[in-house]
């Protein structure tokens, strides 16, 4: 990790070093390849150091202790004024000393030159810097600025992720022990009716325990759910008469290697059992198909329509788990990516749940 943030320095100091010489050094330089008959300057190139000086002054410790205090903006430009001047000065003495860097005395035109003749030429000349220390104090900001702004967002990112995994987390653990109370009360059920079927419901049971408890992570494969499905089904055949008019279809085609998040469909297939043995005379249909990307899950039950119940089931006029919790996860996990239809036409409640995983499972 250590050696991670040394290198990310390291890349950001150059970085930072490649842009100050491109846009302050280069013109200089291009500007004498340009006349070849202008004398080279090596006391020019010597002002690269105090515009480093100036950018990393300003963009580790001027930005840093002004803006993170009161009066932010007076303490910025009050700072920065002050590294103007002594950077003037700085550039000033260079100028004056050039002959010592490799260059010749200033004013060499001028076999005499008086003190007014060099503090107009500096005058130009250091007005000219003035600009450029601008320049790098707006180049320095506009970076930090930038970096803050970038560290933010990512830090906004990750809260946005670390809630949206809470709140999945959360909803599962609503939605497990909501399958474990409904199923309990089948067996509830069975128990006074034939203790043979409750003691083979039960261990339907456990083998769906296993699957909800430690079978499943974020995402699971298509036949894993489907397996799942076909046996919380034949553990509600167990309590459910024989003559109960059910069709089952259940086919992950060539897709059953695809992800999909746990226990999206039970919740749909529980209130089909819950809701649709009311009216036995409409058949209950149980259908989860896949082609390619795309899973369709499909089911269909009656209802008695001077239901005040119905056509949403009660857990959901209520405010409870059901298709609230359903639509939730789903909008968390696929967004716009699933589609989610109920219809309660006649006397058949019908939903039909749509999702495209090939960029769904990838925000799984």
């Amino acid at each position: 990790m250590r050696e991670i943030i040394t290198r990310q320095r390291l890349t950001t100091f150059l970085t930072h070093l490649l842009c100050i010489t491109i846009l302050f050094v280069l013109p200089e330089l291009l500007s004498g390849l340009a006349n070849p008959g202008r004398p080279i300057k090596p006391w020019i190139y010597t002002k690269t150091f105090v515009f480093l000086g100036v950018f990393y002054v300003n963009y580790y410790w001027i930005i840093e202790r002004s803006f993170n205090k009161s009066r932010p903006f007076l303490r910025f430009f009050g700072y920065n004024i002050l590294v103007i001047i002594i950077s003037l000065g700085l550039m000033y003495l260079i100028w004056r000393c050039k002959g010592h860097l490799g260059g010749k005395t200033p004013l060499r035109h001028h076999t005499s030159p008086t003190e007014l003749m060099y503090l107009t030429k500096a005058a130009g000349m250091l007005s000219h810097d003035a600009v450029m220390l601008i320049l790098v104090i707006g180049f320095a900001t506009a970076l930090r600025i930038g970096d803050k702004w970038i560290k933010l967002d990512r830090r906004r990112q990750d809260l946005i992720n670390y809630q949206r995994e809470e709140e999945l987390k959360n909803l599962k653990s609503q939605l497990n022990p909501h399958f474990l109370f409904n199923t309990l009360n089948s067996i509830y059920a069975l128990i006074a009716i034939s203790p043979s079927k409750a003691q083979e419901a039960v261990h339907e049971l456990s083998r769906l325990l296993r699957y909800v408890l430690y079978d499943t992570s974020a995402t699971v494969s298509l036949r894993q759910e489907l397996d799942f499905i076909a046996n919380y089904i034949n553990l509600m055949k167990i309590r459910l008469s024989p003559s109960l008019n059910l069709s089952v279809h259940l086919d992950a085609g060539n897709a059953e290697n695809l992800r999909v998040a746990p226990l999206l469909f039970i919740t749909l297939i529980e209130n089909v059992f819950k809701h649709g043995i009311h009216t036995p005379e409409i058949p209950l249909k149980i259908s989860v198909t896949a082609h390619d990307h795309t899973i369709t899950c499909t089911t269909s039950n009656g209802y008695a329509p001077s239901d005040t119940q119905h056509p949403l089931p009660k857990e959901d006029s209520e405010g409870g788990i059901g298709l609230a919790n359903l639509r939730r996860r789903l909008d968390l996990i696929y967004g716009k990516d699933a589609n989610l239809k109920v219809d309660s036409s006649g006397d058949i409640y019908t939903v039909t749940l749509t999702i495209d995983t090939s960029a769904g499972e990838e925000n799984v």
